[in-house]
């Protein structure tokens, strides 16, 4: 189930093509854990101010249909660079927050 809107195209088209994606896994020890932790990032417009940085093309979240512990973010940047700035802002450290509040593990695999 997807969680959120996207900017997205209709159709891929070379500078989709070029971007560069990381597929986030987030475990946390419980589902109330795992709701609270998306719940909050949303509340706080982590979300949003993430989605509003330049060269952010995709910031979505979605739960799996068979773990109630896990949620994935799909981040989609334009280049490596935006994400390394994107690395840097206030919400991206208000992020690192909830995952330990939340208890947060996290997998990134990055594709080119």
């Amino acid at each position: 189930m997807g969680l959120s809107c996207c900017k997205q195209s209709t159709g891929a088209n070379a500078r989709e093509e070029n971007m560069i994606n990381f597929l986030v896994t987030y475990t946390m020890p419980t589902k109330e854990d795992r709701d609270g932790f998306y719940n909050e990032a949303k509340a706080r417009g982590i979300v949003d101010k993430s989605r509003a940085e330049d060269g952010c093309y995709r910031y979505d979240y979605f739960y799996p249909t068979e773990c109630d512990t896990m949620l994935f973010l799909w981040e989609q940047w334009e280049s490596r660079e935006h994400q390394k700035v994107h690395c840097q802002t206030s919400h991206f450290a208000e992020l690192g927050s909830l995952k330990e509040k939340y208890s947060a593990t996290t997998e990134i695999v990055i594709a080119e």
